[in-house]
Parts: C-alpha cells; sequence; structure tokens
C-alpha cells in the first residue's frame, strides 16, 4: 500500500515505524499458516538465558486435567532467590491463536525472575486451527493447576499469582481468569493484557477508519478466531472463557492491567473491557500509547515502550504486594 492510500500511517508513532516497512502487512489465512510459522521461528530464535541472567532453566511436561495430551512448559527461577516462597508469573504467548511459542517471552521472564525474584512459568498449549476450543483454554489451565499443585516443589507462594499475556495470549488469560473465578479451585491476583485479542466480533464489525490496518488485520483476525473456534466469529452462544469479551460480568476478577496501542486493531475491544471492568468493581488500570501499532514490543527503546514496561512492572508488584 503507498504512502498516500494509507489511511493511518500519519499516526505511527515515529519511533516505531520502521516496522510496518520492514515487515509487510498481509492477511493470514490457512494457505499461508505454515511459512508464516517457519518465517516466525526463524526470526524468534531459542536462547540460552541462564547465560545472559542469573536464573535456571528447566522445561517440564506436566499431564492435563482433562485426559488431554501432556503439556510442556517451561520454568525460570532466580539463582539467588529473593524470597522463601516465590511469586508465580504464568504467561501465555501470542500469535493469533495460530502461531508463536514461549520463546518470544523467554528473556522478558527471565528479567522478571532475575530482577525481582519471580518463579516465571510459560506455557505451550495447543495451537489452532489443528486444535480448536477447549484444548486452549484446558492446556494454559491445566499447566497452571500443576503449578498450584506443585506449589512447595516449585517453592511458590500461591498467595501472590500473576497471570499474563500478550495479543492472542492476552485473550487466553482473560478467558483462563473468568475460568478460574468460576471453578473456584485456586485464586489468582493479578491480570496482565497487553494488546489482547479479546472478541471473536472485531473481525465482522465495519472497518475501523484508522486501527488495524498494520500488521494484524481484521481479515488475519477472522481467520485466527475461526481457526479458535472451529467456525465463522459472532455466533451466538460462544464461551465466555474462549472469547472474554462474552462475558455478562467481569466481577471477581483481580486487578487487572491493560495496555494498547491507538491504532492496534483491538484498541475498542481494549476500552470496552476496561470499562466493564470497572463497572463491575474490579481495579483496572489502562494505558494507551498514541500511534502504537501491534509490532511495539519489538522497539523496547522507544518511549511509550519503556513507560508501559515500568507501569506494568508497577502494577504487577502492587497487586502482589511486593512493592
Amino acid at each position: 500500500m503507498s504512502e498516500q492510500n494509507s489511511r493511518s500511517r500519519h499516526l505511527i508513532d515515529p519511533e516505531i515505524i520502521s516496522a510496518v516497512d520492514l515487515i509487510p502487512t498481509t492477511d493470514l489465512t490457512l494457505s499461508k499458516l505454515m511459512e508464516s510459522r517457519e518465517n516466525q521461528s526463524k526470526m524468534i530464535k531459542p536462547i540460552d538465558v541462564t547465560e545472559k541472567f542469573p536464573v535456571t532453566f528447566e522445561e517440564k511436561t506436566v499431564p492435563s486435567y482433562f485426559g488431554g495430551p501432556d503439556i510442556r512448559i517451561e520454568i525460570i527461577r532466580p539463582n539467588q532467590p529473593k524470597y522463601e516462597k516465590l511469586p508465580l508469573y504464568y504467561s501465555i504467548h501470542g500469535g493469533g491463536m495460530v502461531m508463536g511459542s514461549p520463546i518470544g517471552d523467554r528473556v522478558s521472564n527471565a528479567s522478571l525472575a532475575a530482577q525481582h525474584g519471580f518463579c516465571c512459568v510459560a506455557v505451550y498449549y495447543r495451537l489452532a486451527p489443528e486444535h480448536v476450543q477447549p484444548s486452549q483454554l484446558q492446556d494454559c489451565y491445566s499447566g497452571l493447576k500443576w503449578c498450584i499443585e506443585h506449589a512447595e516443589e516449585l517453592a511458590i507462594d500461591t498467595e501472590k499469582v500473576a497471570i499474563a499475556g500478550s495479543s492472542a495470549g492476552g485473550g487466553l488469560t482473560a478467558g483462563l481468569a473468568l475460568y478460574i473465578r468460576d471453578q473456584k479451585e485456586f485464586d489468582i491476583h493479578h491480570l496482565r493484557l497487553r494488546s489482547p485479542m479479546l472478541d471473536d466480533r472485531t473481525g465482522i464489525t465495519p472497518e475501523h477508519p484508522y486501527a488495524g490496518e498494520f500488521v494484524w488485520t481484521k481479515r488475519s483476525n477472522y481467520f485466527g478466531w475461526e481457526s479458535v473456534l472451529g467456525h465463522e466469529p459472532g455466533k451466538e452462544g460462544v464461551s465466555e472463557y474462549y472469547v472474554p469479551a462474552r462475558a455478562e460480568s467481569l466481577a471477581g476478577l483481580p486487578p487487572t492491567y491493560i495496555s494498547i496501542g491507538s491504532i492496534d486493531l483491538f484498541i475498542d475491544e481494549a476500552l470496552l473491557f476496561a470499562k466493564q471492568l470497572a463497572f463491575d468493581g474490579v481495579l483496572v488500570e489502562l494505558h494507551v500509547y498514541p500511534g502504537y501499532h501491534h509490532l511495539a514490543p519489538l522497539f523496547p527503546n522507544a518511549h511509550y515502550s519503556q513507560e508501559g514496561a515500568k507501569s506494568s512492572e508497577h502494577a504487577l508488584l502492587k497487586a502482589l504486594e511486593l512493592l
């Protein structure tokens, strides 16, 4: 698309504009999925975080509590724990429900473990379209429940549990939080949602005049939701555990941090979710970063990326009473 025909290029923050030229926007489809997965795995190489941070790294296979296949998790812990019992940070990766792995979050998890003494656990959930919901919910819940049930072995504090995710991981995190709330088997104490993919109906609403032109588009979003739900987006009767924006009430969720870019496709659903959280009496912190798109995390040194890192870290530590 030429600059003259672009509807939102003039709104992009200059610090992060280069991403939209380096990584051209294409609509994700089934025929392009395998190639996209391959390209992503080439871009995001596995890193030995034990060489860069004073942490340990361990992979485990844990059982499903739903009779499904075993689930892979990775555990990053500080070499020198700050606490007798470590706060738990459970992260769910992004990728439109159809791509990605915890490798992309490994460095940030290692940094959090090293700097603030967290036990950071990331889950490899089954991807769509090969697996549809409730596969993702069951994998994410099983991984976390295993950690809670093995709290003594992991030396974690079950009174200080945060769950977090970006993009599709943010949507899965919010759905998981609703499921945990209703199951009442254990508690969580903080939600961190970055550019969360919360509402399947975004794929069928009229085109936003400015949001969603770059990186993750409305058509890609339609494909992601269709893949994970097993049917076209927007149908009635879809579980709020799969599509958190469908929840009638968000009451009972823990303090929640939401960050989103002003030209990100998910801007409207993030704003509405924050509004619903406030209406339902949940402590919510919302940050909208001007001119930020879905690839903003590639620019950790940009001004609003740094602001987001500070504010999200503060929200996490405050919610878990670690300040």
